[in-house]
């Protein structure tokens, strides 16, 4: 099928189950809700965008061709992981003889982990959302100990799982996405003169888009919006901004557009109506609320104040 995806037309390749995936990649289906992929052991393909119905985590290990995500280019080397949630799509490029990533991957069906304290919380791995530049650079330590952890996994994939071999498996998937979360906190720390300029630059261009009064034309102005200014993933920006202010992104947007209310408020020429429909509220009443919200007073108790 074609899709268009960031104003390009793309044909898309639906992996909808994990045994689809195994026949793509020449692979044996032991269980139909999960596997552990060798790429050295598929034939090398190219030039196909893929849309997976399932979770995916790669381990990549030489550089052997550009794989794509969500449209744009990972900045990865030797040693990196990925990682993909369902619905979600990548590509391979070639590059010379080569056209798929060598190394190993795992994926699940969400019917394995269903029912259990994983469902509950693996939205709180952020990084199954992250994008381009946001691939987990891994050292030699940090791989054998992923390698090690899906050769467990392995082991306990049968046709039939019991409960244990169930309760284990999904145990080793959560072990291994703590450690994913442990080693993007390291690649945090290594790369945090880079995610403070984002996070200057992030404020700034809020601050620049209130202050221009383009909430006129845009209305209130969102995460994604900044993220793709930005050219990360809006969790990956989250995360970054999280790490540096202690603060989420709707938090600062927020603060910044109370500094720039109170401004507006001084300018006894503009109602309230004038004032919301500039900051991008459609109606007066829902700055008024969100104005109360954040000061404990209304906009026009503010202007009172003020003449105190």
């Amino acid at each position: 099928m074609e899709e268009k995806i960031k104003d390009k037309v793309v044909a898309i390749r639906n992996l909808d189950s994990v045994d689809a995936f195994n026949a793509y990649n020449e692979h044996i289906t032991v269980n139909p809700w999960i596997s552990i992929i060798d790429f050295s052991n598929s034939t090398p393909k190219c030039r196909e965008w893929m849309r997976l119905g399932f979770y995916c985590i790669m381990l990549k290990d030489i550089h052997c061709g550009d794989l794509k995500y969500g449209i744009s280019q990972y900045d990865y080397d030797a040693g990196t992981l990925l990682f993909f949630a369902p619905k979600q799509i990548y590509k391979v490029d070639k590059v010379g003889s080569l056209s798929v990533p060598q190394g190993l991957c795992l994926v699940f069906d969400e019917e394995l982990i269903r029912g259990t304290s994983l469902q509950k919380h693996i939205h709180h791995y952020s990084f199954f959302s992250y994008e381009h530049n946001e691939a987990l650079h891994v050292d030699e330590e940090e791989r054998n100990n992923v390698v090690e952890i899906l050769t467990k996994i392995s082991r306990e994939i049968s046709p039939e799982l019991d409960d244990l071999s169930k309760k284990l498996i999904v145990s080793h998937i959560e072990l291994l996405l703590d450690y994913c979360s442990r080693y993007y906190q390291r690649q945090f720390t290594s790369r945090q003169p880079l995610h403070q300029h984002i996070s200057v630059k992030f404020a700034d261009l809020v601050r620049d888009f209130v202050s221009a009064s383009k909430s006129d034309d845009y209305g209130l102005p969102s995460v994604n919006y900044f993220a793709d200014k930005l050219h990360v993933s809006s969790n990956y920006l989250g995360d970054i901004i999280k790490r540096e202010t202690q603060q989420t992104p709707i938090e600062i947007m927020h603060q910044i557009m109370i500094n720039h209310a109170k401004e507006l408020l001084h300018d006894f020429e503009k109602n309230i109506s004038q004032i919301s429909h500039q900051l991008g509220f459609t109606y007066a009443a829902h700055f008024t609320r969100f104005f109360k919200n954040k000061m404990g007073i209304s906009p026009n108790e503010y202007r009172r104040n003020m003449n105190r």
